[in-house]
C-alpha cells in the first residue's frame, strides 16, 4: 500500500511528453568498467525516465549505443554536460584513476538530486573536502559504508542500523545501506526492505539500482520516496527473477524485463 501510494506520482498524463521525465546525465564507465553505466541507462528508461544522457570514456560508444540506442552519448571533456539535465547518476563503473577523480570532482559538486554510488563513494571517503550532499542519495554496500566512515566492515555488520544513522550523520544524504534487509534512513524513520534474494549477490546489481532511484529522482520523486520505492521494485524483480528461474545464474541484468511489470502494477 505504501509503495503504491508513493508511485502514483509517477502517473502518465494524456498530455504529456518526454520533457515531463527528466533527463539523467550517468556518469561513469572508466576503460574495462562500461558495463556498469550502461546498465544503469537501461535501467533508467525501464523504469520511466524521460531521456538519458551517458558520460562515459569513448571506448564504450558502440556498446553503450547497441545496448541502450535511445541514449545519447556525451563526451567527457564536454563541460557544459550537466547543463538541461534533471538529475545525475554517479560513479558506476567509474574507476579511481585520474580521470575519475576529475570528472568525480566535477560532478559531485553540480546543485542537482542525484545519486552517488559505487567508486563515486569510494573517492568521497578519500576526500577531504565538504560537500552539500543533502540533495543526494548514497548507496554503499558494507565495504564501501566501512571505507566512508572508516572503520572495519565488521564493525558494519555488528550493527547495520546504527551504520546508517552514522552515514546520514557525516554525508546529510539519504542513505541506502545494501545488503540483506536494505536500509532506507532519511536523518528521522528507518525504512527495512523485505524483498530480495541471495541470487542477487551478483556483478552489477547495483548499477541496476542506480539506474532505478536516478529514473524515480528524474521523475521528480523526492530523494527519500526514489529510494525506498526504487529499493523496492529492484528487489521485488531479484524474488521475480528467482521465482521463475531460479537463484543460482541470475545476472543483473536479468531484472530489466520486470521493472515496468512491477511500476505499472504499483501505479
Amino acid at each position: 500500500m505504501f509503495l503504491s501510494f508513493i508511485a502514483k506520482n509517477l502517473l502518465r498524463k494524456s498530455n504529456c511528453h518526454k520533457g515531463d521525465f527528466g533527463h539523467i546525465l550517468m556518469v561513469g564507465g572508466d576503460y574495462g568498467m562500461g558495463g556498469a553505466v550502461i546498465m544503469s541507462a537501461q535501467s533508467a528508461y525501464r523504469c520511466g525516465a524521460g531521456k538519458v544522457s551517458v558520460l562515459t570514456k569513448k571506448t564504450h560508444i558502440s556498446a553503450l549505443l547497441s545496448c541502450v540506442p535511445n541514449s545519447m552519448y556525451v563526451d567527457d571533456e564536454n563541460s557544459d554536460a550537466w547543463q538541461n539535465k534533471t538529475t545525475i547518476a554517479l560513479g558506476m563503473g567509474l574507476g579511481q584513476s585520474d580521470w575519475s577523480q576529475k570528472i568525480f570532482q566535477k560532478y559531485i559538486a553540480i546543485n542537482l538530486p542525484k545519486i552517488i554510488d559505487a567508486d563515486a563513494l569510494n573517492l568521497l571517503a578519500k576526500s577531504d573536502q565538504d560537500f552539500d550532499l543533502s540533495n543526494s542519495i548514497i548507496t554503499p554496500h558494507e565495504g564501501e559504508a566501512a571505507r566512508l566512515l572508516a572503520i572495519s566492515v565488521a564493525e558494519v555488520k555488528k550493527n547495520r542500523k546504527a551504520t546508517a544513522k552514522k552515514l546520514y550523520e557525516k554525508y546529510k544524504a539519504i542513505t541506502v545501506l545494501k545488503g540483506k534487509g536494505t536500509l532506507i534512513y532519511d536523518g528521522k524513520k528507518m525504512v527495512k526492505c523485505s524483498h530480495g534474494n541471495a541470487g542477487m549477490a551478483s556483478a552489477g546489481m547495483g548499477d541496476i539500482l542506480s539506474g532505478i532511484i536516478a529514473a524515480l529522482l528524474a521523475q521528480k520523486l523526492s530523494p527519500k520516496n526514489a529510494a525506498i520505492l526504487g529499493v523496492n521494485i529492484h528487489a521485488i524483480a531479484g524474488d521475480m527473477v528467482a521465482k521463475n528461474q531460479g537463484k543460482i545464474g541470475m545476472v543483473a541484468t536479468d531484472l530489466l524485463q520486470y521493472l515496468p511489470k512491477i511500476i505499472n502494477k504499483l501505479v
